[in-house]
């Protein structure tokens, strides 16, 4: 977020477009090993694990070969606006690229292993430094978005070295051993691979539309938008690397109801949280605009909370893509993500030329809508049926809470005291929230009073 306080708009807007080529190499590059490699891993041997591992970072080498050359051919071919736009710095954006995608496999692996405590250091980590770095460019007068690469750069070496000495036996044993199980990953991964290049047309296609019609000052104002609800995306993403390997564990035991049970408490409390972060940014998005990202990007604070209500939205059909995927519906995911796309890349286009970049944004959220009700709807056919109520329900308040929040935008006093009353709606509506809410609240006292119990004990 300090970023914005040392570059201008359209450097701004020049990282933005060079960060969403990385992400679209890597998933071009990706091949769905990742996630094939997650399911495959804890059924294989020491042996099998050691040959699988080996196995993802061969293709993963080969196939990063392959699209950093094609990125060459396209850079200098000159036929893609945004590419163009960026073109002065393909070798850190390529760079970049093979760090994010090397670390991710690496990720996938302490996934796998459930080495959740390496997995959070990893990302700390690199958050830690790359906000480091970019505090020492406030002293620079002129920055670039070569300077910013570097950051990058750094910080994803720094956090791939962290997690490789970790992990270093097994990343030696995987040295050692032999490409065995990569037919497997490929055979699995495929349709996991398809459905995400499919969601590049759900949820990427309003970047590249507004990266390549709007130029990098756009894409600026886009990129902020986007950026205040990347940080809790990045915690609901820390959920779901733990969630889906559980999921897959229930499954294996072929324990449905406690795959179901915990697919609908997640869904629950994942939205009950990214509510809560929707109406308090909804009542606070100005001053919480002009105190990251200062007064320029002000105009951004309404496309912000619309991308709180897109991360939520995201969220629970991710959730229940996961659940069908290990539930066996490996193709599901293809069949909404077909559906989706289509309807996506028609309205976005449509409504970015009519409303700009904010109407890229209403448009992807109408998507993420279609997307949980495809899911809800295919899952319940497959014979996998989840109760949504508890989310209608949190969405209902949250919706009731944030227009009232822009009717008494006059009275920002009177705002203040919409977020307790959302809470207290959510708690008196669902009696299971409140359960879970006491449960943990009980276990936390009694956590506590074992600690100073433990302490008392150990001075006397």
């Amino acid at each position: 977020m300090f970023l914005a306080r040392v570059l201008d708009q359209e450097t701004m807007g020049l990282y933005f477009i060079a960060l969403m080529v990385v992400f679209l190499l890597k998933i071009i590059s990706d091949i769905g090993v990742d996630l094939a490699f997650v399911k495959q891993y804890p059924e294989e041997s020491e042996t099998g694990k050691s040959n699988l591992l080996r196995s993802a970072f061969t293709i993963r080498t080969l196939s990063c070969i392959v699209v950093s050359i094609l990125y060459i051919l396209v850079e200098r071919s000159g036929l893609v606006s945004f590419v163009n736009n960026i073109a002065h710095v393909t070798m850190l954006t390529l760079a970049m690229y093979w760090m994010h995608s090397f670390r991710e496999l690496l990720l996938r692996l302490l996934q796998a292993e459930q080495i959740f405590t390496v997995y959070a250091g990893v990302q700390v980590l690199a958050a830690i430094l790359k906000a480091l770095l970019v505090l020492t460019l406030l002293f620079v007068s002129d920055v670039s978005v070569n300077m910013v690469l570097m950051v990058e750069v750094f910080a994803f070496a720094a956090s791939i070295t962290y997690a490789a000495t970790r992990i270093r036996a097994r990343l030696i044993d995987a040295a050692k051993a032999r490409f065995h199980g990569g037919s497997g990953l490929l055979k699995f991964g495929y349709p996991l691979y398809l459905n995400a290049l499919l969601n590049l047309g759900n949820e990427k296609v309003s970047q590249y539309i507004v990266a390549g019609f709007g130029g990098p000052v756009t894409m600026a104002f886009f990129g902020i938008s986007e950026r205040l609800a990347d940080a809790g995306s990045r915690l609901f993403e820390s959920f779901a690397n733990v969630y889906y390997p559980s999921q897959t564990a229930n499954f294996a035991n072929e324990d449905k109801p406690k795959a179901t049970d915990m697919a609908v408490q997640s869904l629950m409390w994942v939205s009950f949280v990214i509510a809560c972060a929707i109406v308090g940014f909804t009542i606070l998005r100005e001053p919480v605009v002009r105190t990251f990202f200062t007064e320029k990007y002000l105009s951004a604070a309404n496309a912000a909370a619309m991308f709180f209500g897109v991360l939520l939205l995201r969220s629970t059909q991710t959730l229940m893509g996961y659940f069908g995927v290990a539930a066996g519906l490996k193709f599901l995911p293809v069949r909404v993500s077909t559906v989706s796309s289509i309807f996506n890349i028609i309205t976005c286009f449509i409504a970015f030329k009519t409303f700009g970049y904010q109407g890229a944004i209403a448009a992807l959220l109408v998507t993420q809508l279609l997307m949980n009700v495809l899911y809800h709807y295919w899952l319940g056919k497959a014979g996998f049926p989840i109760d949504v109520k508890p989310v209608l329900t949190i969405c209902a308040i949250c919706i009731i809470s944030v227009a009232l929040t822009y009717l008494l935008g006059n009275y920002f006093v009177l705002t203040l005291f919409i977020f307790p009353v959302f809470i207290m709606a959510c708690l008196l509506a669902l009696p299971e929230l409140r359960s879970d809410l006491l449960d943990f609240i009980g276990k936390a006292i009694i956590f506590l009073q074992n600690k100073a119990s433990g302490e008392n004990t150990g001075k006397a």
